[in-house]
């Protein structure tokens, strides 16, 4: 699944002793992650449903490395309140080795001009993510593109990701910036950090500033490749040519694929249903009046908020039924009174939307190196609620066999009537 992809390409930054190799990882996260924005599930629980507050927490074992194991701590949060942080591992074992945090706040606007098929919504990633490597102490702060899906609600819907996107190492002095196309093309750079030198040096062109030290272009849903790259390395991906950076179908396990003809009216099971319940909610909080300043920009803003609550969630598989004609008009009146559910949200959720509020979405991933002796050692893992509610009704159980068992004592107690 999307976890253990993220965190395997966490775990071989980890392994890498180049920083360039570092960079070119941690690039392929950021593509890895916007594939999985899109990519199906093939589990029917993970279909995005409205919520008021998530926080998912679960630790998984990577396997062997020298010395030891690795573990991955994963934290998955979606919630209105923007004070909610991840949980810190303090009362774990073993020692961090690299990390990243995604930290989202969505937003959408519609856009339109009056030429047919022409409208489009745009859902803006505002945030970014940062990665740790504690063995380098290095930082990479990332930024990502915005999703824009054309034609939404309709037969021809397709979306792509749009703008820029870039990662920043001041520890290393690198960066990439990337540029994502139309038609799902990409191009970008991995280069040095532009010096803030003297006033000469302003005066230069970017070109002559930097030093670029490979270039990227491609596909974000097929294959991106990366020029410059010396042959006596090895390959970025096992038994793959050595200039192929990110192949968008690696590990991406049987029957699920990246889903472009996304119908944002019916989500089904998607590998981030999380993230999609916080871009919906962004989606029914578009506000027509300032969308871009056309009518068709500012009708695809209504019809947003009218129907996309009606097939939202666990809806997906439904199809809409036609209203039987009645011959009474006592009936017909009868119809028109009753309210469907799945036109409207939770009362909690509407008071916080009516406050402003908006869902923040926040993904955090730690991989801990662990002796033999640590892993010997259990760790309690946080139990789920259904395991919480098992552990009170056997107690309870106890409690009762205990209480019907006869006194052993001579004397009986008298117990005042209440």
């Amino acid at each position: 699944d999307s976890y253990l992809r993220h965190s395997e390409l966490l775990v071989d930054a980890d392994s890498a002793e180049d920083p360039v190799e570092r960079m070119l990882i941690v690039c392929r996260l950021l593509f890895s992650f916007c594939c999985d924005i899109l990519r199906t599930s093939d589990k029917v629980t993970d279909v995005p449903i409205p919520t008021l507050g998530y926080h998912h927490i679960a630790r998984e074992e990577l396997g062997t490395c020298p010395g030891g194991n690795l573990r991955l701590h994963l934290q998955e949060i979606c919630t209105f309140s923007s004070q909610t942080q991840a949980a810190a591992l303090s009362h774990q074992k073993g020692v961090v080795r690299t990390t990243m945090t995604i930290a989202l706040r969505p937003w959408a606007r519609t856009k339109g001009m009056l030429l047919p098929g022409s409208k489009s919504v745009q859902i803006c990633l505002e945030g970014g993510a940062v990665v740790q490597l504690d063995r380098y102490r290095e930082e990479y702060t990332m930024t990502f593109p915005s999703l824009v899906i054309h034609s939404p609600l309709t037969e021809d819907s397709i979306a792509d990701f749009a703008g820029q996107a870039g990662i920043t190492c001041i520890e290393s002095g690198l960066e990439a910036k990337l540029n994502f196309k139309a038609n799902h093309a990409v191009k970008g750079v991995v280069q040095q950090i532009t010096s803030k030198g003297s006033s000469m040096e302003m005066l230069l062109p970017d070109s002559l500033k930097t030093k670029v030290l490979h270039q990227l272009t491609g596909r974000w849903d097929k294959r991106i490749t990366i020029t410059n790259r010396n042959p006596e390395k090895p390959p970025l991906i096992e038994d793959q040519p050595g200039n192929l950076l990110f192949d968008a179908h690696q590990d991406q396990g049987n029957g699920c694929y990246i889903n472009k003809r996304l119908d944002i009216g019916r989500l089904g099971p998607l590998q981030l249903p999380k993230l999609w319940s916080a871009f919906h909610d962004a989606l029914m909080s578009i506000d027509p009046e300032r969308s871009a300043n056309t009518a068709t920009a500012r009708k695809l803003g209504v019809d947003l908020q009218s129907q996309l609550p009606l097939y939202y969630g666990l809806h997906f598989n439904e199809r809409e039924q036609k209203r039987q004609t009645s011959d009474s008009e006592e009936e017909e009146e009868e119809e028109e009174e009753k309210i469907d559910l799945r036109m409207r949200l939770p009362p909690c959720i509407e008071e916080q939307k009516e406050g402003g509020g908006r869902l923040h979405y926040q993904l955090s991933y730690s991989v801990v190196f662990l002796t033999p002796d640590e892993m010997d050692e259990q760790v309690p893992v946080p139990f789920s609620p259904t395991q919480a509610q098992q552990l009170t009704q056997q107690q309870q159980r106890e409690d009762e066999l205990n209480s019907s068992k006869p006194s052993t004592s001579g004397h009986g107690e008298i117990v005042p009537a209440m």
